[in-house]
């Protein structure tokens, strides 16, 4: 029996069940037989990023399929659906295969990439943007030709055409929207009724602006700038609304506070804690403050409780299971156990709040310096951070033998290879004051830095970027 007459067969079978809504239908039966393959590879492509790495091979597989769906919707031979199907499965599986090798040779490329996107240069800078994919594709063609140092210079030209992409976006993006913010700002007098926020904005916009065109390749700063000055700008635009329903006799001082104090209300009610406002926001403010600390230490305090009942549920569980040396393993963990607690302790009452907080991290202590600040783009020790470069050679000597490793990080702002350098750096002048002031074995201490690579905190605030501009001193010690 010819192909086409069994396929003539079954779909017309198919068209007969069509009333068994329960089932599938004979001809999707047959269609997700004979496409299976085929589609199992297309995802796999498709999660590689086939269709922009390796563009030719994927290109000729998505041809294939579409053959087979256009000669299986039309009733043809199945022998010829099979076969496309056959070379689109091939095809794609080879452009995921190729696909492993550009995300290597343009990992640079790809990072630049999807900054731009991210600042919506797809949208805000549009011609930009397809130069940038057609140079990008061009590379990508040439690698799956074998052509690598080719390759390597359409993708060198296509960064530089995303860097430019990502910077118009920006400025049409960030900047754009605030000169509008502004200038709505401006019509409701703003500039008399907010004048701290509205000038500042302007302050902001202009600095953002001077930074982006002077300083392109590193557009964190500047869209940070361009941000805070959209902020200012609508705070600029809620003052003066506000003052000029006041002057409209629509709102007054005291129900614009009641309003302010209802929300702060709302959050201490959702904590259990009452608050007033007797002297203004500060009390309610400070209690707030109190009791989040109070949580957290709670939350720390059970995590370890667990971690601890964990180890006495594995301890008991030798005992039960009849091991001779249950009774005398659980004791050692009790005492490990109590020997950490002790120790945590003891490194804790050495640091303020504001000079280090103690982290556990498994079996290992982290001591993030809060305290310890550097000057902008500067890594030397300064005479106000001995007592607590001391304090930390006192809690580093609580746990003999321990391994440690003194981490330097940055925040987002800067290149990320002067970040690299800069956090290094500072990573090892604390280490060699530590060497130099503390019976210390330098085999036991590591200096690294880790750039802006590992934040502790959101880089578009300037509370968050000055906590990401740490070091961190990560204990591994011997129990």
């Amino acid at each position: 029996m010819r192909p086409t007459l069994i396929l003539a067969i079954l779909l017309t079978f198919g068209a007969a069940q069509s009333t068994l809504a329960a089932e599938p239908s004979i001809p999707q039966i047959v269609r997700d037989t004979l496409f299976k393959d085929a589609k199992d590879a297309l995802s796999v492509a498709n999660e590689a990023q086939a269709n922009l790495l390796a563009p030719t091979s994927y290109g000729a597989a998505a041809e294939d399929y579409r053959k087979a769906e256009s000669i299986l919707a039309d009733g043809g031979d199945i022998e010829r659906i099979q076969r496309n199907l056959a070379s689109a499965t091939e095809l794609f599986r080879k452009a995921a295969e190729d696909s492993k090798v550009a995300q290597t040779t343009f990992e640079d490329v790809l990072k630049t990439r999807q900054e731009a996107e991210a600042a919506k240069a797809r949208d805000f800078a549009a011609e930009q943007w397809q130069e940038a994919e057609q140079t990008f594709g061009e590379g990508a063609i040439r690698l799956e030709r074998g052509r690598l140092e080719s390759a390597q210079r359409a993708g060198e030209e296509a960064k530089t055409l995303y860097k430019a992409a990502e910077l118009t976006a920006i400025k049409a993006n960030y900047l754009a929207t605030t000169r509008s913010l502004l200038q709505n700002a401006d019509d409701i007098r703003a500039k008399r009724y907010a004048p701290e926020s509205f000038n500042r904005a302007k302050a902001l916009l202009e600095e953002a602006e001077v930074e982006l065109n002077e300083n392109r390749y590193d557009t964190d700063r500047p869209r940070n700038l361009a941000q805070l000055a959209e902020h200012n700008a609508r705070h600029a635009i809620y003052v003066a609304t506000l003052e000029n329903q006041i002057r409209k006799d629509e709102t007054n001082l005291e129900q614009i506070l009641l309003q302010w104090e209802a929300s702060i209300s709302e959050l201490a009610d959702q904590l259990d804690i009452p608050v007033y406002f007797d002297n203004g926001e500060k009390d309610a403010i400070d209690a707030l403050k109190t009791r989040i600390q109070t949580l957290q230490a709670d939350l720390d305090f059970l995590e370890q409780g667990a971690a601890d009942r964990d180890a006495q549920i594995a301890a008991l569980n030798l005992e039960v299971g009849g091991q001779s040396a249950s009774l005398q393993r659980m004791n050692q963990i009790v005492d490990k156990q109590r020997r950490q607690r002790e120790r945590i302790a003891t490194v804790e009452a050495l640091f303020s709040p504001e000079q280090a907080i103690v982290l556990r991290q498994g079996e290992s202590v982290i001591l993030r310096m809060i305290g310890l600040n550097f000057a902008t783009g500067r890594s030397q020790i300064t005479s106000e951070q001995y007592p607590l470069l001391n304090a930390v050679q006192r809690a580093i000597l609580q746990f003999p033998e321990a391994s440690v490793v003194i981490e330097g990080h940055t925040d987002s702002f800067g290149s990320d290879d002067l970040n690299l350098r800069l956090s290094q750096a500072r990573a090892e002048a604390v280490l060699q004051y530590l060497l130099a002031n503390a019976p210390l074995s330098p085999a036991n201490l590591t200096a690294l830095g880790y750039g802006e690579s590992r934040p502790a905190a959101n880089n578009e605030t300037p509370e968050g970027r000055k906590r990401n501009r740490r070091i961190d001193i990560v204990i591994y010690p011997v129990w």
